[in-house]
């Protein structure tokens, strides 16, 4: 009989496999976090409460499966009469329970149909995904489709910390809660050293893969952006100064909603407009039905309340349909097709300079004094046209070290403006008083012998 007593991350895992009816278990967490092994107790509990049934591992190459989940599996589950199949990768249990193991990798010429996992049938429901920082959503829904015979599908995708991680948002969209761990989560079975070692790393790496802070790919020009970003804890206030920030343009105009948090002391981007070949009355219409000029606050209730608005200054041009410019036509009352508020623009060549603007938004993301809502980090990642978090993760130096100009910049490109108007000369901060929470949550210790499973609960501190 083995003792072992499970770090916070391996209990939450366990926890929602066993106990919750969440059919989404998202863990993103750092290097030697005990990731692997969570993974494994949790097969090995899993098997014990379902005997005659089947489950599912999945991993993203074989070799990876062969080197890490093979030795680990086998460490702990061997010597209880687990037994590996190896010509139909899968492993029979005791009490007959069957495991099958895929490392899922379709060539680029065969389409999703054909897949490593079609023709299995997932009796329990239960189904494991590894790696998942090295593969992409089409491994969830494809194993979604193999979990149909059970009474409660339960999907449990793992990775590293990446920035934008698919499986964390996945589980989010269903109302599911990630599971997020830095590396010391397995403080007690790391070496000092090791952590000592880390310390060597490049910044952006360190803080991903150790602290659990992911960062933008490197090339990007708004590197500096990161999952502190963006809040989930955002709540309107009508008394929050509101504004706009419009990139025009008739194929895809591109607008931004931004209030003032006053308590965080940050502008907030709580809602975008990125329509496609669209006339300014109706873009006037799209914007009216989410925000307007504060002074009609009573006759369009529950709306976001405006009190400035800007753009280029090429919106100050005539436009040519209507030899009327963009911003006049914008400024026009409501029921002249316009959104009854006065926009400005800058003309000053210091501020209007791209490199000088792009600095400063920089630097306002780094002071995290430029946040998003998660509403909108979210919904950008399923936008057909253009977002802001597409262009965020897509924006990127050219080889003259200049921006690229690819069309997916519109967001950004109003987003400056805004700093440019609203945000240029205001560099004093607030300084930020963090306060480290510490909740009480269920550690289990194992006792493990053969054809017997016992869970003893105690309070630890989570990491």
């Amino acid at each position: 009989m083995i003792d072992l007593k499970l770090n916070p991350l391996q209990v939450d895992l366990l926890n929602k496999v066993l106990f919750s009816n969440e059919p989404y278990i998202a863990i993103r967490a750092g290097w030697g976090s005990g990731k692997t092994s969570a993974i494994v107790f949790s097969l090995l509990a899993w098997a014990e409460s379902h005997p005659n049934q089947s489950s599912l591992l999945i991993t993203d190459t074989a070799n990876r499966f062969r080197s890490v989940l093979l030795p680990e599996i086998n460490k702990w589950c061997g010597e209880y009469g687990w037994e590996f199949i190896a010509t139909d990768s899968k492993f029979i249990t005791p009490n007959g329970h069957v495991i099958w193991t895929r490392a899922y990798f379709r060539p680029g010429t065969r389409d999703s149909s054909h897949n490593p996992l079609e023709g299995l049938n997932i009796t329990s429901g239960l189904c494991l995904i590894d790696e998942c920082q090295t593969l992409d959503a089409e491994v969830a829904h494809k194993a979604l489709g193999r979990l149909r015979s059970g009474a409660r599908p339960k999907l449990v995708m793992v990775g590293l910390p990446v920035f934008g991680a698919w499986w964390v948002d996945l589980a989010e969209k269903a109302d599911c809660e990630p599971i997020f761990y830095s590396s010391y989560v397995n403080e007690a079975n790391l070496s000092q050293a090791w952590f000592e070692a880390t310390k060597t790393l490049p910044e952006d790496e360190r803080k991903a893969m150790i602290e659990n802070i992911p960062m933008p790919r490197e090339g990007l020009v708004y590197s500096e952006w990161s999952s502190q970003n963006v809040i989930s804890d955002f709540k309107y206030d009508p008394i929050m100064s509101g504004r706009i920030a419009i990139d025009f343009g008739f194929r895809k105009p591109s607008v931004l909603i931004i209030v003032h948090d006053h308590i965080r002391d940050a502008s907030v981007i709580v809602k975008e407009i990125n329509p496609q070949e669209v006339k300014l009355e109706d873009l006037s219409k799209m914007i009216l039905d989410i925000a307007v000029p504060r002074e009609l606050a009573n006759k369009y209730p529950n709306r976001i309340l405006l009190d400035g608005a800007c753009g280029d200054k090429a919106g100050q041009a005539r436009n040519d349909q209507t030899a009327i410019s963009n911003f006049k036509l914008l400024g026009k009352g409501i029921d002249e097709g316009g959104i009854g508020i006065n926009f400005r623009w800058v003309t000053d060549p210091i501020r209007t300079d791209i490199m000088n603007g792009v600095n400063r938004v920089k630097r306002l993301i780094s002071q995290k004094r430029i946040l998003c809502t998660k509403e909108v980090w979210d919904d950008g990642a399923n936008s057909k046209g253009n977002s802001f978090r597409k262009a965020i993760l897509g924006y990127s130096w050219d080889n003259k070290e200049q921006p690229k100009k690819t069309g997916i910049e519109d967001p950004l490109d109003a987003l400056r403006y805004d700093v440019l108007n609203w945000m240029w000369r205001d560099s004093s901060l607030v300084p930020v008083q963090t306060a480290v929470k510490t909740n009480n949550v269920k550690n289990l210790t194992f006792n493990l012998k053969p054809n017997s499973f016992t869970l003893k609960k105690s309070n630890s501190s989570r990491f």
